[in-house]
């Protein structure tokens, strides 16, 4: 269990780093849009904007507190890969919800982008990795081969 529990961790935290800098990079790309409507003076595009920003860099700055708090609870403690579950798997309804039925102050987004997917699989990544890691500690008598 121990050796199995270390290696998903291996494999989990730097699936949360990346994450986090995939959301980085997409709140860059909102900063950049951001400031080219800032020229035209569009008030209410400019606020949509800076609601993204906010959003994209916190749950950026939260994928790094959970890869850090992963690292330093060692391989007995759920509750990490619990919050990771919680987590990405809210944000991943968000993004659904967002391209179907529209969430709050955005409305509808109809544009799928490459980090869009990318962002996505690893949140899928993540969940399985964390699910798998709760039987694991768990279950400590069972070897996986």
């Amino acid at each position: 269990m121990i050796k199995n529990q270390k290696i998903i961790n291996y494999v989990l935290i730097p699936v949360l780093f990346v994450t986090g800098i995939i959301y980085f990079v997409v709140a860059n790309g909102e900063y950049e849009d951001f400031k080219e409507l800032s020229e035209f003076r569009i008030m209410g595009e400019l606020a949509e904007k800076q609601i993204e920003m906010t959003f994209f860099v916190s749950v950026g700055i939260i994928n790094f507190i959970l890869g850090v708090w992963i690292l330093k609870s060692g391989i007995t403690n759920t509750i990490p890969y619990i919050v990771v579950i919680m987590i990405s798997t809210g944000l991943i309804i968000i993004y659904l919800a967002s391209r179907t039925i529209g969430v709050p102050v955005i409305g509808v987004e109809y544009y799928i982008g490459r980090t869009d997917m990318i962002s996505k699989i690893f949140q899928i990544i993540a969940v399985g990795l964390s699910a798998f890691s709760i039987y694991n500690i768990r279950h400590p008598n069972i070897n996986i081969k």
